[in-house]
């Protein structure tokens, strides 16, 4: 039986030529089975007991049944749409159910709470292996890893979630050694004007921010659990032009403390410099 030829026609939300790039390469499609109208969407929530968010109305005439298929048609790798979900019966009984202390705290699937912030969350999407997307009523995208017990903000709505994971696919794909340096500190911005890194418009919003040049990869990422915190992510091609940018930084943030991805190819060599650099870095 073939699958669908992957088309950003299916879909109704504007996406980037770089989203169609990605698509074709990893065999993203909409499965119109696994998707359906407001009516149908409306009985479902309302069986559920769950509210009516714009957002999660929109994101499935936009993108539900998104799908990338992963080593079992009920685990996709990536998913979208509240109802694709119900087709994979998620909303069936089973499983463990978070603690009241988790980051994360479920109710009537496919309702959530956002312990942090007390905010409703609704389930509408699978992401990677461990990861469960939440929309909030404002129509941010967050991933909960429950292994991990994280959460994470993603982007403040699903086409710039979509831009975003099709962009840090090609960062990784440009530069061999791809492993992340996070600093506590929001100065992406400051990075971009020091070194000249043009702001990818695609894949930023008023909540995450993307700068890019063919030797560094700048993000402003939010954090989900306290308004106004965010984090630098830089990912270089070398191990100087990771000074560079760290250098850019400490100017306007003196003190920051960096996290390095050490697990990750080039991680091991970063932390090593930043240190020399008299830098503060964990693993």
């Amino acid at each position: 039986m073939s699958q669908p030829r992957p088309s950003l026609e299916a879909f109704g939300g504007h996406l980037s030529e770089r989203v169609r790039t990605f698509f074709a390469r990893e065999r993203v499609f909409r499965d119109a089975s696994r998707t359906c109208g407001f009516e149908r969407l409306a009985e479902e929530l309302d069986r559920r007991g769950a509210p009516w968010f714009d957002k999660v109305f929109e994101l499935e005439e936009d993108f539900g049944g998104l799908v990338r298929r992963g080593t079992h048609p009920k685990t996709p790798s990536l998913a979208l749409g509240l109802f694709q979900l119900i087709c994979l019966g998620f909303d069936s009984p089973g499983g463990e159910e978070p603690e009241d202390d988790s980051a994360l705290v479920s109710s009537t699937w496919p309702m959530a709470r956002l312990t942090a912030t007390g905010d409703p969350m609704v389930h509408v999407g699978l992401y990677a292996t461990e990861g469960d997307l939440y929309m909030n009523e404002a129509g941010w995208l967050f991933r909960y890893i429950p292994m991990l017990d994280r959460v994470e903000l993603l982007a403040g709505s699903a086409s710039m979630f979509l831009e975003r994971i099709a962009l840090e696919d090609h960062a990784r794909s440009a530069m061999r050694d791809h492993a992340g340096t996070f600093f506590l500190a929001d100065e992406g911005l400051a990075i971009a004007q020091a070194l000249d890194l043009p702001i990818i418009e695609e894949a930023s919003d008023a909540l995450v921010k993307h700068w890019m040049s063919p030797d560094l990869f700048v993000s402003r990422l939010p954090s989900a659990s306290a308004s106004g915190i965010c984090r630098t992510r830089i990912v270089s091609r070398t191990v100087e032009d990771l000074l560079l940018a760290a250098r850019a930084l400490t100017q306007k943030h003196p003190g920051a403390r960096a996290t390095v991805e050490t697990y990750l190819r080039g991680g091991r060599e970063r932390y090593d410099a930043l240190r020399r650099e008299g830098i503060a870095v964990d693993e």
